[in-house]
């Protein structure tokens, strides 16, 4: 059961993997930080299953409902991937543990259904779907470091510069991001003064 906990975890990897790659088809593969953001994406296994879980998710009845139990998901199977395939020495007591005694057989036949769902949802996304066109912000919002990134979303100055970006009818975060970090970000001037 173990095993098959890790193979199904495998598949939902390998889904993702699939899914992430049809949609960058129409990223600027000419841009050295575009295929870099992509190839380490391509190799993450919490990215893989994000993204494998997260069209799972938003093709299911009740995408919010699925949303939640994707994220919880998300962290139990990026941890139980590694413990269902190796043993490994556990202290307190010293003992050694083996995959068997940490995968649940209920655990590995919700692993094997949820693994069908995301082939099937993400057979169903590269047959039916066609990638979405990049904008050059989007792809720059792409390749943005995660620190500043989150920096820039921890800045309440950045919230009111999208909101009134949004009033006006330029909803897009990508150019709001790549807007407030040209404008206000690099010239040290905020977009609201006090």
């Amino acid at each position: 059961m173990a095993r098959a906990y890790f193979l199904a975890v495998s598949s939902i990897e390998e889904a993702g993997k699939a899914i992430l790659a049809f949609d960058a088809q129409l990223r600027n593969l000419a841009d050295p930080a575009v295929c870099t953001r992509l190839k380490v994406w391509l190799e993450s296994h919490p990215q893989k299953i994000s993204y494998a879980l997260g069209i799972w998710a938003l093709n299911d009845a009740d995408p919010r409902a699925a949303l939640k139990k994707a994220l919880d998901l998300i962290l139990h199977l990026t941890h139980g991937c590694e413990l269902s395939m190796y043993s490994d020495l556990r202290t307190d007591p010293d003992r050694a543990q083996t995959p068997r005694e940490v995968v649940r057989d209920v655990a590995a036949r919700d692993c094997v259904m949820l693994a069908e769902a995301c082939f099937v949802k993400g057979r169903r996304h590269i047959s039916e779907k066609t990638p979405s066109d990049v904008t050059s912000a989007q792809d720059r919002l792409f390749t943005m470091k995660s620190k500043y990134f989150q920096e820039m979303l921890n800045t309440e100055d950045f919230w009111w510069y999208y909101v009134e970006r949004a009033e006006a009818g330029q909803p897009d975060i990508a150019e709001a991001v790549i807007g407030y970090e040209q404008n206000h970000m690099k010239t040290g001037v905020p977009f609201r003064s006090e």
